[in-house]
């Protein structure tokens, strides 16, 4: 008979002992029903009996991975006793190959991680225990995968965790073709991973490891967690409602490693449970060194990146953009179901490892806060900020707009008959474009710290050059670049809003179309310059994208959203060496003034 519907399982392959075991006690401690499994009946059960204060929680099966009958004996009770699955975690693994583990103890940890010493008088390597890693490791994990599909499609939170290592990385393979093959994302299949292992197994039997480029040391266990890694991507692309992630818990203290690891069983396990219990909007397909998200080819770390204001025109393909070169994107919108829905379309394109979504109102402190507090419990850091999300401070007339061919300067129409200019539309522009910006960098700045490469790109316009800003203490307020302060800068903007609701504004030397827009812009790339003096070591720049054709000025645009989107992606990636605190028109530097 199956149990309540609400309840959540879990099962937990390799856990009668180690990372297995400590995962299973904090699965259980969060809630979960957990069935512990092993090969070993008898140590399955001392297992189940030291977690006697989770007795209510956890239950013991008997599973060999290697063994399909025991998987289906598995299943069978799985089915029964709770009619679906929530979270599989694919822990069981060897290390493929025999271990003098004596001689491993007698070594210092940071050599072990550094790989600083002579594996070869430590480790012997036979076919016969290679043979055993890969179908162990590899086999083990897709075997349970597959077996419980079906039960975890009838869950409402589907989660697969494949405990990897950061062995598995691919720049650990020499084989240039095994890795090209592994990093290949719109064409990996299994057939292809199936191909490299085999590659990899009949080498080894050949005695041509070092000939045809394999790692010499730990080369099962390497090759079978590269290939879980890729595993793991396959199948997140081909299950878009699941969240399937790989990942490395770190160099715990096991007996895999003659208890030489440097972490403890309960700091390891926290990263594979914490992705057991990964929101709905958390990622998928993505590889995590412990707590973050890494690249699974390990020539450089993986980037993280938000992008406001998301959902459509130039964030969305910014997002498309920077997933495209393997950054992990945040986007964001303030509706849930167009969120969703975007997110939906870049996982289309295969970019389903490389963007989440998550809600943010760039008018709201709270929604802010959470968006940041989402991305440090996911990530733990934030590389890239893309402050895109900005409104026009008018209502347009979109019918006549299209009728002249849009907004062109100098073209003699009468423009407040298309665009309508209201005090409670001004003040919203100034809200969202200025104040919403600085609101993202004020509760970014901390994960920003933590990156390597931090970047800001706050997107602005060629209108917010001071040339346009007719008011003169306004214009000279702005252009003081050494003595900017947030406070000139707010004075500006409040005075501004007080001469427009008193309906003085052009009297006053204000701009009398799109004033709002200008100012707020202006006013933006104030900031920006405000924000690179006070953190040198990040890249803190303002981009103008161009006339793009988006329906902020109902597609009447001149550049494709393509091309101005580039231009934003090109700062946002920009290289060490590259200006802080500037302004980038067509593509190059600019000048603030005109």
């Amino acid at each position: 008979m199956a149990e309540s519907a609400g309840a959540r399982c879990a099962v937990v392959t390799g856990a009668n002992k180690g990372i297995g075991f400590e995962i299973c006690n904090q699965l259980a401690a969060n809630g979960i029903t957990v069935i512990l499994t092993a090969r070993d009946q008898d140590k399955g059960l001392q297992a189940l009996h030291k977690l006697h204060h989770q007795s209510d929680r956890v239950l013991f099966h008997q599973l060999d991975v290697t063994d399909s009958s025991t998987i289906s004996a598995l299943f069978d009770f799985v089915n029964s006793r709770f009619g679906k699955l929530d979270i599989l975690v694919n822990n069981a693994g060897i290390t493929g190959a025999i271990v003098d583990f004596d001689k491993m103890k007698a070594l210092n940890p940071d050599d072990i991680l550094r790989f600083n010493v002579n594996w070869d008088d430590i480790m012997t390597q036979t076919y016969d225990a290679a043979a055993e890693g890969v179908q162990t490791n590899y086999y083990g994990a897709k075997r349970l995968s597959e077996a419980f599909i079906p039960l975890l499609q009838l869950s409402d939170s589907p989660r697969i965790v494949n405990v990897s290592s950061e062995t598995g990385r691919l720049k650990n393979i020499p084989n240039e073709w095994a890795k090209k093959t592994l990093i290949e994302s719109e064409n990996l299949g299994e057939d292809s991973v199936d191909h490299v292992l085999n590659e990899f197994l009949q080498d080894f039997k050949d005695g041509n490891l070092d000939a045809k480029g394999w790692p010499r040391f730990l080369s099962a266990y390497t090759l079978s967690k590269a290939a879980m890694i890729a595993y793991t991507r396959i199948l997140a692309r081909k299950y878009p409602a699941f969240k399937i992630n790989a990942v490395c818990p770190g160099y715990v203290r096991t007996d895999m490693n003659g208890n030489t690891g440097i972490l403890s069983l309960a700091e390891g396990a926290e990263s594979a449970v914490r992705l057991a219990l990964l929101p709905d909007d958390g990622p998928s397909g993505v590889f995590f060194s412990r707590m973050e998200v890494s690249s699974f080819k390990g020539d450089r770390e993986n980037r993280i990146a938000v992008v406001t204001g998301a959902n459509k025109g130039i964030g969305f393909e910014v997002c498309k953009q920077l997933a495209s070169q393997g950054v992990t994107v945040v986007l964001t919108a303030r509706n849930q179901k167009r969120g969703n829905e975007a997110v939906g379309k870049l996982r289309e394109l295969g970019l389903s490892g490389h963007v989440v979504f998550h809600t943010l109102d760039v008018l709201d402190d709270a929604s802010a806060a959470a968006l940041a507090d989402f991305v440090k419990t996911t990530f733990g850091k934030l590389d890239i900020l893309v402050n895109n999300a900005g409104v026009g401070g008018v209502s347009t007339d979109v019918d006549a707009l299209k009728a002249i061919g849009g907004y062109r300067p100098g073209l003699a129409v009468n423009w407040l008959e298309i665009y309508g200019q209201t005090y409670e539309l001004s003040q919203e522009c100034v809200q969202t474009n200025y104040y919403g910006t600085k609101r993202l960098i004020q509760a970014f700045i901390p994960l920003l710290i933590l990156s390597s490469s931090p970047r800001i790109v706050n997107v602005s316009t060629s209108l917010g050059k001071l040339k346009f800003l007719s008011h003169e203490w306004a214009r000279k307020e702005l252009g003081d670049g050494q003595n900017l302060t947030e406070e000139k800068v707010e004075n500006v903007l409040k005075q501004f809003l007080e001469d427009f609701k008193d309906g003085r504004f052009e009297e006053k030397g204000w701009p009398g179309l799109f004033p709002a827009y200008i100012i707020s812009k202006a006013a933006v790339n104030a900031l920006t310059r405000i924000v690179a003096r006070k953190c040198p070591d990040m890249k803190v720049n303002a981009v103008c994208p161009g006339f793009v054709k988006t329906d902020f000025n109902a597609y009447t645009g001149l550049i494709p959203v393509e091309e101005g989107s580039r231009y934003i992606v090109k700062v946002a990636v920009l290289p060490e060496t590259g200006p802080s605190g500037a302004l980038f028109v067509d593509n190059v530097e600019s000048s603030f003034d005109g």
